[in-house]
Protein backbone atom coordinates (compact mmCIF):
# COMPACT_ATOMS: atom_id res chain seq x y z
CA UNK A 1 0.00 0.00 0.00
CA UNK A 2 1.59 3.37 -1.00
CA UNK A 3 1.04 6.23 1.23
CA UNK A 4 -0.19 9.29 0.40
CA UNK A 5 1.11 12.67 1.08
CA UNK A 6 -1.66 13.75 3.07
CA UNK A 7 -1.46 10.51 4.96
CA UNK A 8 2.21 11.38 5.67
CA UNK A 9 1.16 15.09 7.02
CA UNK A 10 -1.87 14.19 9.14
CA UNK A 11 0.68 11.39 10.90
CA UNK A 12 3.65 14.37 11.03
CA UNK A 13 1.25 16.33 13.05
CA UNK A 14 -0.44 13.39 15.18
CA UNK A 15 2.65 11.34 15.89
CA UNK A 16 4.37 14.85 17.01
CA UNK A 17 1.14 15.64 19.24
CA UNK A 18 1.35 11.75 20.60
CA UNK A 19 5.29 11.70 21.22
CA UNK A 20 5.06 15.17 23.46
CA UNK A 21 1.77 13.92 25.16
CA UNK A 22 3.69 10.08 25.68
CA UNK A 23 6.91 11.85 26.43
CA UNK A 24 6.43 14.56 29.14
CA UNK A 25 5.98 12.76 32.23
CA UNK A 26 9.46 12.26 31.91
CA UNK A 27 10.82 15.16 30.23
CA UNK A 28 14.50 16.16 31.19
CA UNK A 29 14.73 12.61 32.79
CA UNK A 30 18.17 10.68 32.05
CA UNK A 31 17.05 7.02 31.24
CA UNK A 32 18.37 5.89 35.13
CA UNK A 33 15.63 8.24 36.30
CA UNK A 34 13.09 7.25 33.96
CA UNK A 35 13.69 3.65 35.59
CA UNK A 36 13.45 4.60 39.24
CA UNK A 37 10.23 6.29 38.65
CA UNK A 38 9.02 4.03 36.25
CA UNK A 39 10.24 0.23 36.80
CA UNK A 40 9.65 -2.20 34.17
CA UNK A 41 6.85 -3.56 35.98
CA UNK A 42 4.84 -0.71 36.56
CA UNK A 43 2.81 1.05 33.92
CA UNK A 44 2.63 4.57 32.98
CA UNK A 45 0.69 6.74 35.27
CA UNK A 46 -0.89 9.45 32.75
CA UNK A 47 -3.79 11.78 32.72
CA UNK A 48 -4.96 11.09 28.95
CA UNK A 49 -4.75 13.67 26.41
CA UNK A 50 -2.29 15.88 28.50
CA UNK A 51 0.19 17.53 26.28
CA UNK A 52 2.85 20.36 26.54
CA UNK A 53 3.47 23.83 25.30
CA UNK A 54 5.26 22.10 22.27
CA UNK A 55 2.26 20.48 21.00
CA UNK A 56 0.12 23.95 22.20
CA UNK A 57 2.22 25.95 19.77
CA UNK A 58 2.73 23.70 17.44
CA UNK A 59 -0.86 23.85 16.76
CA UNK A 60 -0.57 27.45 16.63
CA UNK A 61 2.05 27.24 13.97
CA UNK A 62 -0.51 25.08 11.60
CA UNK A 63 -3.09 27.49 12.66
CA UNK A 64 -1.56 30.71 11.40
CA UNK A 65 -0.32 28.72 8.21
CA UNK A 66 -3.25 28.14 7.39
CA UNK A 67 -5.67 31.31 8.22
CA UNK A 68 -2.87 33.36 6.33
CA UNK A 69 -1.97 31.13 3.59
CA UNK A 70 1.76 31.49 4.68
CA UNK A 71 3.51 32.83 7.37
CA UNK A 72 2.39 36.23 8.83
CA UNK A 73 4.88 36.58 11.80
CA UNK A 74 2.74 39.30 13.80
CA UNK A 75 -0.16 36.60 13.24
CA UNK A 76 1.66 33.25 14.46
CA UNK A 77 3.14 35.51 17.59
CA UNK A 78 -0.49 37.08 18.57
CA UNK A 79 -2.27 32.83 17.84
CA UNK A 80 0.74 32.14 20.18
CA UNK A 81 -0.45 34.71 22.91
CA UNK A 82 -4.00 33.73 22.19
CA UNK A 83 -3.27 30.05 23.05
CA UNK A 84 -0.93 30.43 25.66
CA UNK A 85 -2.04 27.98 28.70
CA UNK A 86 0.39 28.62 31.83
CA UNK A 87 -0.39 24.68 33.11
CA UNK A 88 1.23 23.36 29.47
CA UNK A 89 5.10 24.02 30.78
CA UNK A 90 6.29 26.57 29.11
CA UNK A 91 10.57 27.01 29.15
CA UNK A 92 10.83 30.35 30.92
CA UNK A 93 12.40 32.32 27.53
CA UNK A 94 8.90 31.36 25.60
CA UNK A 95 6.78 32.59 28.83
CA UNK A 96 9.17 36.04 28.71
CA UNK A 97 8.87 36.29 24.62
CA UNK A 98 4.91 35.99 24.74
CA UNK A 99 4.87 38.32 28.29
CA UNK A 100 6.60 41.10 26.12
CA UNK A 101 4.24 40.20 22.91
CA UNK A 102 1.26 40.24 24.91
CA UNK A 103 2.69 43.74 26.18
CA UNK A 104 2.90 45.24 23.02
CA UNK A 105 6.57 44.64 21.88
CA UNK A 106 6.83 43.93 18.13
CA UNK A 107 7.42 39.94 18.06
CA UNK A 108 10.75 40.65 15.86
CA UNK A 109 12.10 41.97 18.95
CA UNK A 110 10.81 40.18 21.77
CA UNK A 111 13.05 37.14 21.99
CA UNK A 112 16.42 39.51 21.19
CA UNK A 113 16.36 40.79 24.75
CA UNK A 114 16.67 37.02 26.36
CA UNK A 115 19.31 35.43 27.85
CA UNK A 116 21.42 38.55 28.09
CA UNK A 117 20.83 39.78 24.45
CA UNK A 118 21.69 36.52 22.85
CA UNK A 119 18.64 34.69 22.65
CA UNK A 120 17.25 31.18 23.12
CA UNK A 121 18.69 28.27 21.12
CA UNK A 122 16.82 25.94 22.77
CA UNK A 123 15.06 23.40 21.16
CA UNK A 124 11.42 24.70 21.54
CA UNK A 125 11.09 26.57 18.02
CA UNK A 126 12.31 22.73 16.74
CA UNK A 127 9.55 20.97 18.54
CA UNK A 128 7.00 22.98 16.82
CA UNK A 129 8.31 23.20 13.25
CA UNK A 130 6.41 20.34 11.52
CA UNK A 131 3.80 22.38 10.02
CA UNK A 132 6.15 24.57 8.52
CA UNK A 133 7.84 21.11 6.92
CA UNK A 134 5.13 20.34 5.52
CA UNK A 135 3.50 23.65 4.71
CA UNK A 136 6.65 24.51 2.36
CA UNK A 137 7.59 20.73 1.47
CA UNK A 138 8.28 22.06 -2.25
CA UNK A 139 9.98 25.24 -1.34
CA UNK A 140 13.57 25.08 0.15
CA UNK A 141 13.70 28.66 0.49
CA UNK A 142 10.66 29.68 1.60
CA UNK A 143 11.02 26.67 4.34
CA UNK A 144 14.21 27.80 5.90
CA UNK A 145 13.43 31.26 5.50
CA UNK A 146 10.08 30.63 7.58
CA UNK A 147 11.72 28.17 9.76
CA UNK A 148 14.15 30.83 11.14
CA UNK A 149 11.23 33.51 11.39
CA UNK A 150 8.71 31.44 12.92
CA UNK A 151 11.60 30.60 15.25
CA UNK A 152 12.73 34.08 15.69
CA UNK A 153 9.35 34.84 17.56
CA UNK A 154 10.98 32.75 20.68
CA UNK A 155 14.19 31.39 20.00
CA UNK A 156 16.40 34.46 18.38
CA UNK A 157 20.08 32.99 18.20
CA UNK A 158 21.16 31.19 15.58
CA UNK A 159 21.51 27.74 16.84
CA UNK A 160 17.88 27.57 17.66
CA UNK A 161 16.83 28.85 14.11
CA UNK A 162 18.78 26.44 12.69
CA UNK A 163 17.78 23.33 14.91
CA UNK A 164 14.42 24.10 13.66
CA UNK A 165 15.88 24.72 10.25
CA UNK A 166 17.15 21.39 10.46
CA UNK A 167 13.67 19.38 12.16
CA UNK A 168 11.74 21.03 9.23
CA UNK A 169 13.58 19.95 5.92
CA UNK A 170 13.87 16.34 7.63
CA UNK A 171 10.19 16.31 8.40
CA UNK A 172 9.75 18.09 4.30
CA UNK A 173 11.78 15.39 3.37
CA UNK A 174 9.66 12.71 4.85
CA UNK A 175 6.22 13.85 3.59
CA UNK A 176 7.66 13.79 -0.26
CA UNK A 177 9.70 10.47 0.12
CA UNK A 178 8.16 7.32 -1.63
CA UNK A 179 6.95 5.13 1.34
CA UNK A 180 5.40 1.58 0.57
CA UNK A 181 4.08 -0.32 3.48
CA UNK A 182 3.82 -4.35 2.85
Amino acid sequence: MKVDRESKFTGALIGTAVGDALGAPVEGYSMEQVRSVYPEEKGWEMVYGLYTDDTEMMIGVAESLITNKGFNGADMARTFVQNYDEKRGYGPGSKEALKRIRDGESWEEASRKLFGGEGSYGNGAAMRIAPVGLFYYDNTDALREVAYKSSHITHSHELGKEGAALQAFAIALAAVSYTHLT
